[in-house]
Formats: structure tokens, C-alpha cells, sequence
């Protein structure tokens, strides 16, 4: 190629100067700082925020036998419980290997029941809601109550409304504990569920 040849070449080619390059200025990297920032800030808050995480309620409940006799000591019964559990962080999902159901009448012991194990685990994303439904508590179990505790559920006979508290306990990837849900429950008539039930959200018990 002649020295016109290369001339003439050249003056095509466009003209690179490092200088005029792409450049990173001082208020870039600070912006892009103070995004990194608050992202982490963000998830380590979601991460760290364990006193709300997560939120049980009992949606619907359905109580049709809840039978006492005071001489052999038999409570006979029959509950069906919506469960719902909602996971209110927004970037952090919940990885349950446990979840299970115990029923207490005047703080005494009638009803045990798992929702997961550990063959039965289940992940629940960020910002959701799970729901149990149909839930059966049901049976019949040898118990002693106390006179106190009959005479609470004479008059809850009387009146039609009994008061059982549940233990929920659970355990998660990141934190454990359990929650009391005290249910207030209409007695339905011939094996028929009475309405009246009020959703109940269950109280943050322990969390460890």
C-alpha cells in the first residue's frame, strides 16, 4: 500500500482519545454508594424485624360437640379451624420444617394436632398468605378438669359459647417460637356449625 493509500485510510478512521472515555465522576459513585446502602439497610431490617414474622389468625372456626361427663372424665369433640399464616416481609421468604396445633380448655390439654413436619415442609414467600383449611380437631379424651374449670364450662354450656385457647408452634429457618389464639366458640346444634364465629388473630406468644 502507498504512503496515499494510507492517507487516505486514515482519514476515515475515527479518532480515539482516552480522555474523552466514558468517566465516572465523584456524584455517580456517591449516588451508586447510598443505593447499595439503603438496599442492605433494607434487607438486613427485614431480616432482623423477627418480632412480627410470622402472623397467625384463625379465620373461620366450627365447633359442633364439645360433651364433658364429670363421672368417667371424658371430653368428646369436634372443631374445624381455618388457619391462615401471613409472612409480612417484603423480601425474605420463611422455610417451615414444623407447625402444630395444641387445644386447651381452662388450661387443660384436650387436642394435639401437626399442620407440617418435617416430610411436609413448605417455603412461603415474601408479602404472602397461607391458609389451613378445615382443620379437624376431633375426638375423645380422658381429662380432669378442676372444679373451677367445670364450673367455667357449665356456664359455658348454659350460654352456648365456649372459650378454647390454641397453641400454635412452629419452626422456621430463621426463628421459631409460638402464638395463643383465644378462640370464642358458638356450639352448632345437631352436628350443624353455628355462625357467629369472629376471626381471631393470634397473639405473638414467643419467639426465639
Amino acid at each position: 500500500m502507498s504512503a496515499k493509500d494510507e492517507s487516505f485510510g486514515s482519514s476515515y478512521l475515527p479518532s480515539f482519545d482516552e480522555t474523552n472515555d466514558l468517566k465516572i465522576t465523584k456524584p455517580d459513585v456517591l449516588r451508586f454508594a447510598l443505593i447499595i446502602i439503603f438496599v442492605c439497610g433494607m434487607i438486613f431490617s427485614d431480616i432482623t424485624e423477627i418480632p412480627t414474622v410470622p402472623k397467625f389468625y384463625v379465620d373461620n372456626a366450627s365447633l359442633t360437640q364439645f360433651n364433658y361427663t364429670k363421672t368417667n372424665h371424658s371430653l368428646s369433640y369436634n372443631l374445624a379451624l381455618n388457619i391462615t399464616i401471613t409472612n409480612p416481609k417484603k423480601y425474605i421468604g420463611l422455610e417451615y420444617s414444623d407447625i402444630q396445633v395444641t387445644a386447651y380448655y381452662g388450661r387443660t390439654r384436650f387436642a394435639f394436632v401437626t399442620l407440617v413436619n418435617e416430610t411436609a415442609s413448605f417455603h412461603q414467600n415474601s408479602n404472602t398468605t397461607v391458609s389451613f383449611e378445615n382443620v379437624a380437631v376431633q375426638g375423645q379424651k380422658l381429662v380432669l378438669f378442676a372444679e373451677s374449670v367445670f364450673n367455667k364450662y357449665s356456664l359455658g354450656t348454659a350460654a352456648g359459647v365456649y372459650s378454647v385457647d390454641l397453641l400454635i408452634a412452629f419452626k422456621e429457618t430463621f426463628v421459631s417460637g409460638n402464638a395463643i389464639c383465644n378462640l370464642k366458640l358458638p356450639l352448632g346444634f345437631n352436628g350443624t356449625a353455628t355462625p357467629g364465629f369472629e376471626a381471631t388473630k393470634c397473639w405473638r406468644r414467643r419467639y426465639y
